[in-house]
């Protein structure tokens, strides 16, 4: 005899809604909304049985519903063009973990530098975002938009860049002061033939901390040997000190645009056997994590990234703060790759 298997289909899991978790709870709906939702005036001992009930039944509250009525989603874009340098991720990181404790969460965009980045921010508003951050990539002469904040638009803030000719929300380091320290600090170091070693040309960061470099650099009399630029790259850092020194040019010091490009130019002085700092200074601008490792104990431009970073969110919740570019200090970072003491 043969038997004749039938697969039976097992019901849909029936979704536990807020209204569940009410009645289990013995509250109102908009009890259990108020529990789920930071800063909600609820009495603790309300928000205890609430989330003890949620628990039981395997509840989760439907951000995205939630958002539909409330209007907010807690969604903030960060908007990346390249992750190449370290101290991009380290600043994302910060970002994520200081928007959690703001209730909020973060959404992570990466951007093609080849295409427009209003077609990411277009793009970025379909989740319903609050606003979104810019990372450094390049910009067209035309401004990003998400609509007229004031219209009810959606605001956005570049980090640690800018659009010159235009009034954005921006903060950023004082990258052209950072440019003058580390052209002062080379300088005390009795450097006369330094050299640049630039990143992205289209950039603003490295416009302006190629701009107050040579702008000190000249205050003193002293031109730089060669300013080559390409890429906020390590691979850029050691092929560009390769070739200057295969065409005859030997800076006695380096300034790298960033530190991933200084700490290229420091592993090819080592190929080609000069000392650092005793033969060529090394200098470097961010200060990731990186630099300080042993290998390298790179001297750095320090950015005040905590700071930098509590600042923007600051200025994305106040639109009273206006659009304009707010600066940051940077900071000497004193370490091994400067020859004599610390200026």
């Amino acid at each position: 005899m043969t038997r004749t298997s039938t697969s039976v289909t097992p019901p849909p899991l029936q979704r536990v809604t807020s209204l569940d978790v009410s009645r289990e709870a013995g509250v109102s709906q908009s009890a259990v909304s108020r529990a789920f939702t930071p800063g909600a005036s609820i009495s603790p001992e309300t928000r205890r049985r609430v989330l003890e009930a949620a628990q039981r039944l395997g509840y989760q509250p439907n951000a995205i519903a939630r958002s539909l009525v409330t209007q907010r989603s807690g969604i903030v874009a960060l908007i990346v063009g390249e992750l190449h340098n370290p101290f991009y991720p380290q600043a994302l990181s910060q970002f994520a973990q200081a928007l959690e404790a703001r209730g909020k969460r973060a959404l992570l965009l990466t951007h093609d530098p080849k295409r427009d980045v209003q077609e990411t921010l277009d793009a970025a508003r379909s989740y319903q975002i609050e606003a979104a951050i810019v990372f450094p990539t390049r910009l067209n002469a035309a401004p990003p938009s998400l609509g007229n904040v004031d219209d009810g638009g959606i605001p956005i803030l570049l980090f640690n860049r800018h659009l010159p000719g235009h009034q954005l929300l921006s903060v950023a380091c004082d990258n052209y002061a950072g440019g003058r320290l580390a052209a002062q600090v080379l300088l005390e170091a009795g450097a006369r033939r330094p050299a640049f070693i630039g990143g992205d040309p289209d950039t603003s960061t490295h416009q302006d901390r190629l701009r107050g470099f040579t702008d000190r650099l000249a205050e003193a009399g002293v031109r730089p040997v060669a300013t080559p630029a390409r890429a906020f790259q390590y691979d850029w850092g050691v092929q560009a000190t390769l070739h200057l020194d295969a065409a005859g040019d030997r800076p006695d010091a380096f300034f790298g645009a960033n530190d991933i490009v200084a700490i290229g130019v420091l592993d090819a002085l080592r190929t080609l056997g000069r000392r650092v700092p005793q033969e060529v200074s090394v200098i470097g601008f961010d200060n990731i994590d990186e630099s300080a490792r042993l290998a390298y104990r790179l001297t750095t431009i320090g950015q005040p990234l905590e700071a930098m970073v509590e600042d923007a969110l600051r200025a994305l919740d106040d639109p009273q703060l206006g659009a304009r570019p707010r600066l940051h200090a940077p900071e000497l970072i004193w370490r091994d790759t400067v020859a004599g003491s610390r200026p």
